[in-house]
């Protein structure tokens, strides 16, 4: 071997090992990045002719790559996508509707509308214990109220978050076609393929929590992504999607793609708020599915046992639109025309029971107290209404006229768009409220009657009894979408629609945590196989470090020998 031979193959042992290092020191650098895969060098003899000898060189770059671990890893991200998202949103709604049914607002404002109903049976004279069931009965119906706004509230974040999540995966979409491009430009066998497929696998793992998503190997390092189902996401240039509201819609071909997806975060968000209810399809049993409109369907059988007139053993509202008054006579104002911009308040007072001498009629209009007592005169409650009537209209001042008629006395204001109060009582009492505790039969107004809230009418005392058998019924049967309830009373469909929730919510919290367990164990055995193991790096560390110092030791005898022949050929 010539001289000039062993200095060529000194010279690229230390190129070599000058690469290996630097590669080593980019291994080490990031040992702590989920997305990066050790590389190793490949070393090839290099060929300076026949009889020549040309050392070693670079042959290339290679990464530490596991086809079957990724596949399992982006598989047991997508589910971990999915359930993630439905424990996010299931656990919201348990801190809606409550923890569970003995700490839950709903069921505990029921038992104390019940024992307030049983209070005012004991003392039905008690003008306490029937603020107390007017006051505990609003308290329901708000919270109702409020369980219906939170559940639309959920609803609509849910919507916004498949807006964005629709939006990024657009976006990731692109990214990892453009990568695509960047690795197909790039020298197979250099740096910085690898580094570029680092970047494109992470890009795909991200998607994997979007949608279930399978890579496939294309020609000059490109991929191509679809979902089991067979969604094409990208194949070339990719498929972009919009949420319409309600689907994740193809832009390509304006179809909806719902189907095609199986796991992931935008799957969990379209099962979570699809509704089934105009193809006429009975609800998932999935406890993740459809959960919107399980949720509002059970608030309207809230509503509906509350307002209804039909069921046996009777509703509520039957106990107590059915009851008889206590009042032998009663002045009943009811409000017939709401004021309007080119309307006058208009309401009418009507008369009604056993008129006795020395009855006192009393009608308190803006504060003002117009009274008339009952004489042997007066025979029927069409001669009470002519003579309120006529003190009414005495005062100039009242911009109110009121106007008698058979057995009732109707009362217009002066002036458009102006409201007037009314209060009318019979002997001190306010008159009953003759039907309809509880006002409209949607989630949203669910409301105790006004006249009650206003202190304008009272309960019906003799509905006591009747009230709380209804209240205390355990025959009952409900029905709502996702919840089947049979022989429990009005307690139990409250418990029941706090435990259904409850129970749902720990279904899918011990899934997640179970997909979160698989997940995070095969990214483990992920990082193992593919990462970069610091023992195993700077033990190279030492091998080129000896094999460093060994050409640089031939260079070292190699030039003692030119300075030798050089000495010896100068003499």
């Amino acid at each position: 071997m010539s001289l000039n031979a062993a200095l060529n193959a000194a010279i690229s042992g230390l190129r070599v090992n000058q690469a290996h290092v630097q590669l080593v020191s980019a291994n080490v650098a990031h040992a702590n990045d989920p997305n990066y895969t050790k590389k190793t060098l490949l070393r090839e003899a290099s060929n300076l002719g026949e009889g020549q000898v040309g050392g070693v060189q670079v042959a290339g770059f290679q990464a530490a790559i596991s086809a079957s671990l990724r596949r399992q890893f982006e598989s047991f991200t997508s589910a971990n996508g999915l359930t993630n998202t439905q424990q996010e949103y299931l656990s919201r709604i348990q801190t809606l509707m409550g923890a569970s049914s003995d700490t839950a607002a709903l069921p505990d404002l029921f038992n104390k509308f019940t024992a307030a109903w049983q209070s005012f049976q004991s003392q039905p004279e008690s003008a306490a214990a029937q603020h107390q069931v007017i006051a505990l009965g609003d308290q329901l119906a708000a919270e109702v109220r409020r369980l219906s706004a939170g559940i639309d509230q959920i609803d609509g974040d849910i919507r916004k978050n498949l807006d964005a999540s629709t939006d990024e995966l657009n976006d990731k979409l692109a990214r990892v076609f453009e990568l695509n491009l960047r690795i197909k430009a790039s020298d197979p066998n250099g740096a910085e393929r690898l580094e570029l497929t680092d970047q494109r696998d992470a890009i795909v793992r991200e998607l994997a929590n979007l949608v279930d998503v399978r890579s496939v190997e294309r020609e000059n390092g490109a991929i191509a992504l679809f979902t089991p189902a067979g969604l094409s996401l990208l194949d070339g240039a990719p498929a972009r999607f919009d949420f319409d509201g309600t689907n994740v819609i193809s832009v390509d071909s304006g179809q909806p793609v719902n189907n095609l997806l199986r796991e992931g975060k935008i799957k969990a968000l379209l099962n979570l708020r699809y509704d089934g209810t105009a193809a006429g399809q009975p609800a998932s049993a999935d406890p993740a599915s459809e959960v919107i409109r399980k949720l509002r369907s059970q608030l309207d059988m809230v509503v509906s046992a509350f307002t209804t007139m039909t069921g046996n053993p009777p509703t509520f509202a039957a106990a107590y639109n059915n009851s008889t008054g206590s009042l032998r006579v009663s002045a009943s104002h009811l409000v017939t025309v709401r004021p309007g911009p080119t309307t006058p308040q208009m309401g009418t007072v009507t008369l009604s029971g056993s008129l006795v001498e020395g009855d006192v009629f009393e009608i308190t209009i803006k504060g003002k107290v117009y009274s008339y007592t009952a004489t042997q005169n007066d025979t029927n409650m069409d001669q009470i209404a002519q003579k309120l009537a006529a003190i009414i209209n005495a005062d100039g001042t009242l911009d109110v006229t009121a106007i008698n008629g058979v057995a009732s006395l109707q009362l217009v204001g002066d002036n458009v768009d102006t409201a007037f109060t009314v209060v009318s009582s019979v002997n001190g009492q306010l008159p009953e409220l003759t039907q309809g505790f509880f006002t409209n039969n949607d989630r949203y107004t669910f409301a105790v009657n006004s006249e009650l809230l206003a202190g304008t009418q009272q309960l019906k005392k003799n509905s006591a009894a009747n009230v709380v058998t209804a209240l205390n019924s355990n025959d009952r049967n409900f029905i709502a979408v996702g919840l089947s309830l049979t022989n429990v009373s009005y307690k139990g469909l409250m418990s029941g629609i706090i435990g259904a929730s409850s129970t749902n919510a720990k279904i899918v919290s011990d899934s997640a945590k179970l997909n979160a367990d698989t997940l995070a164990m095969t990214e483990q055995r992920y990082q193992q196989e593919t990462g970069v193991n610091l023992d195993e790096e700077l033990a190279n560390l030492q091998l080129l470090q000896n094999a460093y110092a060994a050409s640089a030791r031939l260079m070292t005898v190699i030039q003692t020998l030119f300075d030798t022949l050089q000495a010896a050929v100068s003499r």
